[in-house]
């Protein structure tokens, strides 16, 4: 029996140094950067002991970094009951929480964490920042105004306030508090990465990238430096993007289109672009072709952005003179904050879009408006509306509103209005003297690993006509995309209806088919 319990006991030993040396090997590449061989030596630290506190604490913040936020919080409640007064643990919790969208339970976290360790430099400015994702503007700046009332030399405190004013649009003041605090320090790493993104927000992708080489210099491991630099660098290069795709509708009208197009920034703050695309249309009757080209360039200063096309269009209905035809359009976008921005457009157009049309000689002058509004972090609005002047003397007039709340992050539900009329009915399109939608609704999307996908649907009431009946009416779509090496992208998609607007001519059935590629050169 002596011998028995030696040998257990030798064994429980040997058990806890091989556990121990595992997080010793875990800890060691986590310093170093080397985040993989930190995860496997973690790993197997959990196999031998599931409850370990720093394996499940360090695993679940890696979880985090790549957005797999539900096993993060899984992970870390294990280090939580292993070790419940750890404050490094209630810390990481608290802003896997934040990360997650649950900011009012991140911010009771912190609360908690604070008022039994006060001191917590780095619960403090967690609080802060999530209080400023949280949409608590004034709570947030009063926050970081209370940590630099105790210590004047706060520098990361500066640096929240100035990455809030940059959130709120107001980029002169970002710009000269982080420049504060390289005066103070030239070395600080979050003052270079906090210029980088000031600019990168101003369209300034050059300079962005100035500032992040040095931050990048200062702190080659900084995961907020290098994923920000991978982005602008992406963005600076040349892109490609090549999109095919099917529609067809309950009136037979089928339509096969291939688009291609390339941007490239020319200086900072101006992108050019071209454009080069081909429709293959068919109706029961005749088929059709449009072959176009278009070239163009985005400007963006600071809050605004406005861009600028012109384009030819080649149309070749069967059994009918083809015609070269003009387009040409410009935009404006204002974006005060983060969670507003408003746009203003107009544009001139063929009306080419199924067979029957291509032959029908007809333009468009039209002209749009639209307003984003987060109402909070989690709910949206959107609205727009516009007119346009159909070249065989008809007029429409529409408006739109949806309202969108997310839940968990996953989940979203929301209502959707819209209402268009025309002026006169005409041959060969859709001209209701008044049509009317609302729908109810809801849909869900995840990112994992650089995949995503969103499914997403409707179900609601139409009515055509200002005397018609009322109709139900439905949607479904689905998209599944692929993203790697920052920008670069494939993503498949697809969707039905039976709204009556979704189809040119009105057909009680609608759906579509599609791939899209792009590429960073």
């Amino acid at each position: 029996m002596k011998w028995a319990g030696l040998v257990a006991i030798l064994v429980a030993t040997a058990g806890t140094t091989t556990v121990a040396a595992q997080v010793g090997q875990g800890d060691a590449a986590w310093v170093a950067g080397q985040y993989r061989e930190a995860s496997a030596a973690y790993h197997q630290a959990l196999a031998a002991d599931p409850g370990q506190v720093r394996a499940n604490y360090r695993l679940a913040i890696l979880a985090s970094w790549e957005n797999r936020l539900d096993s993060a919080l899984v992970l870390i409640r294990r280090a939580r009951e292993a070790e419940r007064d750890d404050p490094d643990v209630r810390f990481a919790e608290a802003l896997i929480l934040s990360w997650d969208g649950q900011y009012d339970l991140a911010i009771a976290k912190y609360d908690s964490l604070l008022s039994t360790t006060p001191s917590m430099h780095e619960a403090e400015l967690g609080r802060a920042r999530t209080l400023a994702w949280a949409d608590r503007v004034s709570d947030a700046d009063q926050a970081y105004v209370d940590m630099l009332a105790r210590n004047s030399n706060d520098l990361e405190a500066l640096a929240g306030r100035a990455q809030l004013a940059a959130w709120q649009g107001e980029y002169e003041a970002s710009t000269e508090r982080y420049q504060e605090i390289l005066e103070r320090a030239p070395t600080n790493v979050a003052a270079h990465l906090g210029l980088g993104r000031v600019h990168y927000y101003q369209g300034q992708s050059k300079r962005a990238i100035t500032y992040l080489e040095r931050a990048l210099a200062l702190d080659p491991n900084n995961r907020e430096v290098r994923d920000l630099h991978r982005t602008v660098r992406a963005e600076i290069r040349p892109q490609v993007t090549v999109t095919a795709g099917w529609s067809d509708d309950s009136d037979d009208n089928t339509n096969w289109w291939q688009d291609l197009k390339a941007s490239y920034l020319l200086v900072d703050g101006v992108t050019g672009f071209a454009s080069a695309g081909l429709l293959q249309a068919s109706d029961p009757l005749r088929d059709g072709n449009r072959s176009m080209g278009e070239v163009g360039a985005t400007v963006t200063r600071g809050s605004y952005r406005v861009t600028g096309a012109f384009g030819l269009r080649r149309l070749s209905p069967e059994g009918a003179t083809s015609r070269t035809s003009g387009s040409y359009r410009i935009g404006a976008m204002y974006r005060p904050s983060r969670r507003v921005s408003g746009g203003l457009g107009f544009a001139h157009y063929p009306f080419d879009e199924t067979a029957n049309l291509i032959g029908r000689d007809l333009d468009i002058d039209q002209i749009d408006a639209s307003l984003d509004i987060g109402l909070t972090e989690t709910l949206a609005l959107s609205a727009g509306g516009g007119a346009a002047w159909v070249s065989d003397d008809n007029q429409r007039v529409s408006a739109v509103m949806a309202l969108t709340q997310t839940i968990r992050k996953h989940f979203f539900v929301g209502a959707f209005g819209r209402v268009l009329s025309y002026d006169q009915q005409a041959p060969g399109y859709f001209t209701p003297d008044r049509f009317t939608v609302l729908e109810a609704r809801g849909g869900y999307s995840a990112a994992w690993r650089g995949w995503s996908a969103r499914l997403s649907g409707g179900l609601g009431v139409q009515q055509v006509g200002e005397g018609g009946e009322s109709q139900s009416e439905w949607h479904a779509e689905v998209r599944v995309s692929r993203n790697w090496a920052a920008i670069n992208r494939v993503e498949v998609f697809g969707s039905i209806t039976n709204s009556a607007v979704s189809s040119t001519t009105g057909a009680f059935r609608y759906g579509t088919l599609g791939a899209t590629v792009r590429l960073g050169l």
